[in-house]
């Protein structure tokens, strides 16, 4: 079951992806915070009214509230690094480079839950890494370090990475899938919210069509993350997360359809590589 909740963890965060980066070129990434704080408000309203009508457990349950709110914060950096790096990045460099935090979370997982490296894992993230290398090679020179929002989508794997560990770690100690989710979110949504206000503009317009965009991918999240968090609850980090995060070749694909990016035959030798990667540790 722990491979099936993962695959539609996966088809959650396809959908999630793509609505990104039309949240990013939407008023050139000007309103990128109300867009989290819709997207938050929406997540924690539905947790906070399933967790009674469900019976899914205490609203006040400690060891939830214990993890929750640094998985919040960490959650918090993580979706402003990857909204950032899509401003004027594009999914199918960026997206797979976020998309392959399972490396991280696999050495994590191998150093701090003990978790055993095979020589299959070894492999995959060899394959990994080459994916990575020869995506920063189809960046073009004059784009790495200013307009290509790489450096965000690289520092948005090494938070993630660290974050999917921390998530595992949370259910190896009691908490409940519900709660977490709430806690979670209400930390986002009260960090988007101060942000929000700070930086907000006197007479600023509304976000027009940002409201409609922060509705769908908040459901798209929230169905990613139910399912996701189930199979971190059953099965180990260095499975589940790559499962996970194959959504990338989907983003890409909508991406080339929907968004016109062109795939370079590096940019395709890199998924392809990303892929084996998966393949080879799942």
């Amino acid at each position: 079951m722990d491979k099936l909740f993962a695959l539609l963890g996966m088809l959650g965060n396809t959908g999630h992806d793509l609505i990104l980066k039309a949240t990013a070129k939407h008023r050139g990434g000007g309103q990128l915070i109300l867009f989290y704080l819709i997207q938050a408000l929406l997540i924690l309203l539905c947790t906070l009214a399933a967790i009674p009508v469900f019976d899914l457990g205490p609203l006040i349950h400690p060891a939830s509230i214990r993890y929750g709110v640094p998985i919040g914060v960490g959650t918090f950096v993580l979706y402003m690094l990857v909204l950032l790096s899509l401003v004027n990045g594009e999914v199918s460099t960026n997206i797979t480079v976020f998309r392959l935090n399972f490396v991280v979370s696999s050495v994590l997982a191998v150093l701090i839950l003990g978790e055993i490296l095979t020589v299959r894992k070894i492999i995959g993230l060899t394959f990994c890494c080459a994916a990575m290398l020869v995506l920063f090679l189809a960046t073009p020179r004059q784009r790495r370090r200013t307009h290509s929002g790489l450096g965000y989508s690289v520092l948005a794997c090494l938070v993630a990475g660290g974050l999917n560990v921390l998530i595992k770690t949370a259910f190896n100690n009691g908490v409940l899938l519900a709660q977490v989710i709430l806690y979670r979110y209400l930390t986002v949504a009260l960090l988007a919210g101060m942000l929000f206000l700070f930086k907000r503009r006197p007479n600023e317009p509304s976000g027009g069509g940002i409201h409609l965009l922060a509705l769908f991918s908040g459901a798209a999240m929230m169905f990613a993350l139910y399912f996701t968090f189930a199979a971190f609850r059953i099965g180990d980090v260095a499975l589940v997360t790559p499962i996970n995060q194959l959504a990338f070749v989907f983003s890409t694909t909508g991406a080339v359809l929907i968004f016109k990016e062109k795939l370079s035959a590096l940019k395709i030798a890199a998924i392809v590589l990303a892929v084996a990667s998966i393949i080879t540790i799942a």
